[in-house]
């Protein structure tokens, strides 16, 4: 029995499920996600879609728009990510099998060892769906629930920025070029609440590190973009470090793109077992 229709490509059905071994979802979908686990204030983040712009002003526009110009001009997006994440009990490696169409949907299949699926992710522009396999749950909510588990106040075209390593832009927080420190250009937008700083490489405005800090309860993100190659005639980060630090609680994230392929047709199967539950919350 079919659910819900979203586009040609993406459908939600029911069927049958198998279960399978336990490992941590949770470390997964604190990964892929984008870290549930730093809840804040939320902060507002301004993305444009294609065809429209955010305007910015000053010394830092020239800076972004170039950054930006780096971005990959995809439809459709694929790649896989080896994750190895550790925090202060455990460590653990997966893999995400990622799948985008642009301005649509962003699909996830969270794989731990020997391959083994043990959830799905598909977020499109007013839903999130998640599929828990190891608790045969699943959650069906509008897109705002995800200011529930994230810092930012975001939406599906912010994600896919994430995703493919563009510079992000927030509303209510002016960026200013702060010159040069360590060789790379320094652009800084602040606010009472938190301080979005990111270095820019000189050669050709790709990032090469961005920090993200909540000043109202001091967690800080930190990120890292190395491994650039072209993909489509464009720089594109495929190695990145994150290191999230809340409290005494210090999260690390080390992202490996692999298996890129751009603009080739794709489909987002999401399918939910009879007997599976439907939850008003994420639980692991």
């Amino acid at each position: 029995m079919t659910l819900m229709v979203f586009t040609n490509n993406i459908r939600i059905s029911t069927a049958k499920m198998t279960k399978i071994k336990h490992y941590s979802l949770f470390v997964i979908l604190c990964s892929l996600v984008f870290f549930s686990s730093c809840k804040t204030k939320k902060i507002v983040t301004g993305a444009a879609r294609r065809g429209e712009s955010l305007e910015l002003k000053g010394e830092a526009a020239g800076y972004i728009q170039k950054s930006r110009d780096n971005k990959i001009d995809y439809d459709w997006f694929s790649t896989r990510v080896k994750v190895e994440y550790s925090d202060n009990n455990l460590s653990q490696d997966f893999t995400a099998a990622v799948r985008m169409r642009r301005d649509s949907a962003l699909w996830i299949s969270l794989q731990g060892p020997f391959g083994i699926e043990g959830g799905r992710i598909l977020i499109t522009r007013d839903s999130i769906f998640v599929i828990n396999k190891l608790s045969n749950e699943y959650l069906r909510q509008p897109i705002s629930y995800m200011s529930k588990v994230m810092p930012i106040q975001t939406n599906l075209p912010e994600l896919q920025d994430f995703i493919m390593g563009a510079y992000l832009l927030f509303k209510h927080a002016a960026p200013n070029y702060r010159g040069m420190e360590d060789s790379l250009h320094i652009i800084r937008a602040e606010s009472p609440e938190f301080l979005y700083q990111s270095a820019l490489n000189p050669q050709n405005y790709t990032l090469a590190k961005s920090v993200l800090t909540d000043k109202m309860l001091s967690q800080q993100m930190n990120i890292t973009f190395t491994g650039y190659s072209q993909e489509e005639g464009k720089p594109f980060s495929n190695e990145r470090s994150i290191d999230i630090k809340q409290g005494s609680k210090n999260l690390n994230l080390h992202l490996v793109f692999t298996k890129i392929k751009v603009n080739e047709v794709l489909s987002f199967p999401f399918e939910t077992g009879a007997g599976m539950k439907l939850v008003d919350k994420i639980r692991f």
